[in-house]
């Protein structure tokens, strides 16, 4: 099943949806009004996997953090030029339509008493909602999807929509705890977990686990009260690398990770690759993980055939000249071969996650020992590349262990600092490089601030003093919903990205944590 086209599956399930049956009679069967669950929950993963996790949400973001740089000429996306256009698709022609088979598949599922899907399609669905508030700020939920009773649904606030995901991922967790009645079970349709319910359930937990976190410093939370939520959920949360939600992709036509087809094979463009900072950030730390994350710009040779300048790892300066391709590191093939898994959400972030809670409850050494195994454990995930990609490079010895490499690492980079404000920056710089090409390292940095991100040499609006800090909203949104638009207050354009969502706008609440 693992090799029908994503393109045909995305398709049909943003197409066809269950509805109630209009007439009883003159049914035509080419034209179903119903699809089955397995084929909606085949085509909601595939969709989500590709376009929301692996596509323009995280593409954009890892400039702007400077993970990846935007290597091309100036202005562009990378220096925060993203106009009402530019956020169309994703909000208009996938979020929204994909939230909708979610729905569509959550009742289909009650109905028929196949719980384990409902389960899971509201986790999805959770899931995807947060990604899309967390992008826009204020969106439609409670009045979305009834087109017919609100052809022009209100915005709800931030804060309740972040409620309502809790709400939904209870009900997720509910819905697969009752079990199932229906013939046919979550299977091999499934292409994260192949209807493994307990994983499901552990992920849940987790996404449960990161809302909490991403409300740490938003106004009138408190952070302690956060921090002790965040944990209560960690504690049914994924408890290995075994647990990892990912994709696998294939080397098919059509059917590639989405990083190579946008980074790498130069379908849509080469110009996705290795930010400065990031390179810098690694070969400062002296990490190995350097290995897996980027690949080598080839060595330089003279007409006889002597290196002049070797083979090494090199990052484009985010926002400035465009540089030939060949001169600038990709991606690490780990990561954007054809056929590599697409991270989606890993056990190293629990870890993490966990050590920042324990670290704003003021329990160092918990926070030390949770940190040192997100590292221990992020290193075991890229072993792998790290191993191969550091032999390749000459930099690793052929009998090279990542049980050696990481014990050296923590020795070097696993003690705290006693200084708050340094701590954190550890805790959250190694969260950081675990998170490479997740939307959650953007989150991470615009709620705490860490690790630091210059604002680029010559940004695309003047006022920014950082990275942009949101999108806009989408075009169809301020034209077909004006009022409920202009009710936000945020500047149509690129202009928005000066407006911090509502979780990120409390300017002194880290130091209130830190100090």
């Amino acid at each position: 099943m693992k090799k029908i086209n994503i393109l045909f599956l995305s398709l049909l399930t943003l197409f066809f949806s269950a509805c109630d049956d209009f007439l009883d009679v003159n049914t035509d069967p080419n034209n179903p009004t119903e699809v089955s669950e397995p084929l909606l929950l085949t085509g909601i993963i595939t969709t989500f996997a590709y376009e929301m996790v692996g596509g323009t949400p995280v593409r954009v973001s890892s400039n702007w953090v400077q993970q990846t740089a935007y290597n091309t000429d100036i202005p562009h996306q990378g220096t925060y030029q993203m106009t009402e256009n530019d956020v169309n698709n994703t909000w208009t022609f996938t979020s929204y339509p994909l939230m909708e088979n979610c729905r569509v598949l959550a009742e289909l599922a009650a109905e028929h008493e196949a719980y384990d899907y409902e389960g899971i399609a509201k986790i999805i669905w959770a899931w995807n909602l947060s990604i899309t508030t967390d992008l826009y700020g204020n969106v439609p939920y409670s009045q979305a999807w009834k087109p017919l009773e609100f052809p022009q649904p209100a915005y709800d606030n931030q804060k309740d929509v972040y409620s309502a995901m809790q709400a939904m991922l209870d009900e997720g967790i509910a819905a697969i705890d009752k079990g199932s009645n229906y013939g046919t079970k979550v299977g091999g349709e499934d292409f994260i977990y192949q209807g493994d319910l307990a994983k499901w359930k552990k992920l849940a937990y987790t996404l449960k686990a990161r809302l909490h976190l991403r409300l740490t410093y938003a106004p009138g939370m408190d952070p302690v009260q956060q921090a002790d939520l965040a944990l209560a959920a960690l504690g049914n949360a994924f408890v290995s690398n075994d647990d990892d939600a990912q994709y696998g992709y294939l080397s098919d036509p059509g059917q590639e990770n989405p990083w190579y087809q946008y980074a790498i094979d130069g379908k849509w463009t080469l110009r996705y690759q290795m930010s400065d900072h990031y390179i810098e950030l690694l070969k400062g730390l002296n990490d190995p993980r350097i290995h897996a994350q980027a690949d080598l710009v080839a060595a330089e040779e003279d007409e006889e055939g002597n290196v002049v300048v070797p083979a090494q790892y090199v990052g484009h300066v985010n926002g400035t000249v465009a540089q030939t391709v060949g001169s600038i590191s990709p991606l690490g093939s780990f990561y954007s071969a054809a056929d590599a898994q697409l991270y989606m959400i890993t056990y190293p972030e629990v870890k993490f996650m966990e050590a920042e809670a324990k670290f704003i409850k003021r329990d160092i050494a918990g926070a030390e020992v949770a940190y040192q195994e997100g590292i221990r454990n992020s290193f075991d995930k890229l072993a792998t590349g790290i191993i191969e990609g550091g032999i390749a490079s000459g930099e690793l010895a052929e009998d090279a262990t990542v049980t050696a490499l990481v014990d050296e690492y923590i020795n070097a980079h696993g003690t705290l600092a006693t200084a708050r404000s340094e701590a954190y920056n550890q805790i959250m710089t190694q969260k950081y490089i675990a998170n490479f090409l997740n939307f959650e390292a953007y989150n991470d940095w615009r709620r705490t601030g860490f690790p630091e991100i210059s604002v680029v040499p010559e940004p695309f609006v003047a006022a920014l003093t950082t990275p942009a800090l949101r999108w806009s909203y989408p075009s169809n949104e301020i034209s077909y919903n004006a009022t409920n638009f202009a009710a936000q207050n945020v500047p149509i354009g690129s202009n928005a990205g000066t407006v911090p969502v509502w979780w990120d706008s409390c300017d002194d609440c880290v130091n209130q944590v830190i100090n």
